[in-house]
């Protein structure tokens, strides 16, 4: 953040202060109230992404260990919500993907399979001109 401006640059920090100290809070109160503990339900309870937990050190290793922890409580996968576009929109690119690698891997397999006809045809044209060729 080297081009920033000093007020930019020291609000940026601020927020993200914050984020961390709202995620320490929510940690907390669901480890108070004996609730599930995983990424996802952290994040909702503090107002912060899922992603700004991964990317933060301290908050992740916080996240794993409590989850860890709670034993079959946090290795539940929460069911995917509403309020997760960013999930939903992983999850339809990944689909999407899929698809395109699927049709792409069905093409080069029809394509590799004209290109042994074309050369087992090849090798016979050859074959057929060389009997009448004369050195």
């Amino acid at each position: 953040m080297t081009g920033l401006p000093d007020h930019l640059r020291e609000a940026t920090r601020s927020r993200s202060e914050g984020a961390e100290e709202r995620a320490r809070a929510a940690l907390a109160g669901l480890v108070k109230n004996g609730k599930q503990i995983n990424f996802t339900t952290v994040a909702r309870a503090a107002g912060v992404s899922t992603d700004f937990l991964y990317r933060h050190p301290g908050l992740r290793a916080l996240v794993e260990r409590y989850r860890a922890k709670g034993g079959g409580l946090g290795a539940t996968v929460p069911e995917p919500t509403a309020s997760s576009p960013t999930s939903s929109a992983v999850r339809a690119l990944a689909s999407r993907l899929a698809q395109e690698t699927k049709a792409h891997q069905d093409e080069v397999a029809k394509l590799r399979k004209a290109l042994e006809v074309a050369q087992g045809e090849n090798l016979l044209l050859r074959r057929r001109l060389a009997r009448f060729e004369t050195d």
